[in-house]
């Protein structure tokens, strides 16, 4: 099946379809097209820093309207995975208020400090602080369970690259030789979570994402289809570097949504 009949569309973010507060050549259109077909997109996000209603204005203000049902985030997939496992840990959260605030408003149950944590769970953190690492490296060496959003190095911003969730997971790991239980991509369980959802077949969906070790990979996990965009932060020499193949590789959003009109 060519990508252009795919039925369900995995969308990264920030390097995918927009990068910072711009929004790439193509993106609207595409989006619109799908709907037309009668298909739908859902964004796939690693970005655990904010809340959907944060991405829903971010879209909004670049002219893309969008709902809540169009979205799945690594946060989203943490409360599934705490819920089916049943965890009911007390956990220490390195993450940013808006992160915690949608763990508490899904009962998952968020330490006050570190001294009654039995856990700890790290997410992308603009809210970063010196007290939060030492926090986390004290928990971490005394064997608590560690779990992070998603491994992404870096996210990709109008001036280069700013140090993502999975910089500071190789931080801790130099401290403590820990390392976390990753929960979003490149793990299968947000492209899963949108395919039961909607209901749509393994055949039918495609992942659309610009990194081969998250985006690519989560794809090649789920066993769907992936187009792999080189609008922003990955390059052709990741998918020999990481041993991920994607189904296609296109330059950008606008090319994959001339294949869509050929379809």
């Amino acid at each position: 099946m060519s990508i252009g009949r795919k039925k369900l569309f995995l969308l990264d973010m920030d390097g995918t379809i927009y990068l910072s507060d711009r929004l790439f050549d193509g993106s609207a259109e595409f989006l619109s097209l799908v709907k037309e077909k009668g298909g739908k997109y859902v964004f796939l996000t690693n970005n655990s820093s904010r809340g959907t209603d944060a991405y829903i204005e971010k879209l909004r203000r670049m002219g893309v309207e969008t709902g809540p049902e169009d979205y799945l985030t690594s946060a989203d997939a943490l409360i599934r995975d705490l819920q089916k496992r049943g965890e009911d840990l007390l956990w220490y959260v390195g993450g940013t208020r808006s992160l915690i605030s949608q763990l508490r408003s899904a009962g998952v149950r968020v330490a006050d400090g570190r001294e009654e944590a039995q856990g700890v769970i790290l997410g992308y953190d603009t809210e970063l602080s010196y007290e939060k690492l030492e926090n986390c490296c004290i928990l971490l060496n005394a064997g608590v369970p560690y779990l992070a959003t998603h491994p992404d190095l870096v996210c990709p911003t109008w001036y280069g690259s700013a140090p993502d969730c999975g910089s500071v997971i190789e931080m801790l790991h130099t401290c403590t030789g820990r390392r976390p239980r990753i929960i979003g991509k490149p793990e299968p369980s947000m492209a899963l979570l949108a395919m039961e959802k909607f209901g749509f077949s393994k055949e039918e969906t495609c992942l659309l994402g610009d990194r081969v070790y998250t985006d690519i990979a989560c794809g090649a996990n789920a066993g769907i289809d992936t187009a792999f965009l080189l609008s922003g932060e990955g390059i052709p020499a990741d998918i020999e570097k990481y041993g991920v193949r994607p189904t296609w590789i296109f330059p950008d959003i606008r090319a994959v949504l001339e294949e869509l009109k050929k379809a």
